[in-house]
């Protein structure tokens, strides 16, 4: 009989816990720096009464909203948050401004009153990047170009964190012929910043247009063009950096293209052989 009343006990609360679940929890993937960061946290308590929300980065509380307590929101210092209390409450919390030390773990976890004790939790994760403040740059390598026989390019992107991932197009089509590309090691700058680079050796003797693109995570993607011969210049939409071959070989003209969205410009340049 005993034994019959604790088990129908413990049927009751399982089924009183199940009354609290978590609908949702939204945490951006993806963050620029300096701008602001809404978490959300949906739940349903049904007949259960809320008795806290508290949210978490990397396993360290960083906010909680006890409808109980005066006042019922508070804050906890850590490093890389700062807590906009006055929009935040049960169900969101604004982080603003986010830094690169904002980038963790985010967990929401939701309790309720007496007499389920009932908790339930979900989680995402948050990358805060840094936009470079211009677009990929292409310049001609000097040294490399001396030797004649080929074209060598350099890609450098600006910088940013992570550190951005650089491609080399040859008229449309993504080269991915290790003898044709040059990796360089990351630069690191000031604050945790990265810059990259890439090189392109490129055959001489025919016009081909190139493109460097540059992409930090999804959220950004930029590109520079260039059209490397010996022909004319088409008009072109994007600003124009043209830039001096050192090439001894050939008469080349190297014709750098950076992006822009309001520059018209259209000029050539002919190189000294």
């Amino acid at each position: 009989m005993r034994m019959y009343v604790s088990l129908a006990v413990l049927t009751l609360f399982v089924q009183e816990s199940l009354l609290l679940r978590i609908v949702r929890v939204s945490v951006p993937t993806y963050r620029v720096r300096g701008q602001p960061a809404q978490l959300e946290c949906d739940y349903e308590l049904d007949t259960d009464k809320l008795y806290s929300v508290k949210w978490y980065r990397d396993n360290e509380e960083f906010y909680r909203y006890m409808p109980k307590y005066e006042p019922p929101k508070l804050a906890y210092k850590l490093e890389g948050i700062k807590v906009d209390l006055q929009k935040s409450d049960d169900r969101r919390v604004v982080l603003h401004p986010v830094m690169l030390k904002s980038t963790g773990l985010y967990r929401c976890e939701v309790s309720a009153e007496a007499p389920s004790f009932a908790s339930a939790a979900g989680e995402g994760k948050m990358e805060v990047i840094y936009l470079p403040k211009e677009g990929p740059r292409i310049t001609g390598n000097e040294q490399e170009n001396r030797r004649g026989d080929s074209m060598f390019l350099n890609c450098t992107s600006g910088r940013s964190y992570p550190a951005a991932v650089l491609s080399w197009d040859i008229d449309g089509e993504k080269v991915t012929d290790p003898d044709l590309l040059v990796e360089y090691p990351p630069i690191q700058h000031a604050h945790g910043l990265l810059s990259v680079a890439l090189g392109l050796r490129v055959p001489v003797g025919r016009t081909m247009q190139v493109r460097c693109t540059a992409r930090v995570a999804p959220a950004w993607r930029e590109g520079s063009e260039a059209v490397v011969g010996s022909s004319h210049l088409a008009d072109s939409k994007e600003a124009m950096l043209l830039v001096r071959s050192s090439s001894e070989a050939s008469a080349l003209n190297v014709i750098l293209l950076t992006l822009s969205l309001a520059l018209f410009l259209s000029s050539l340049m002919k190189l000294e052989t």
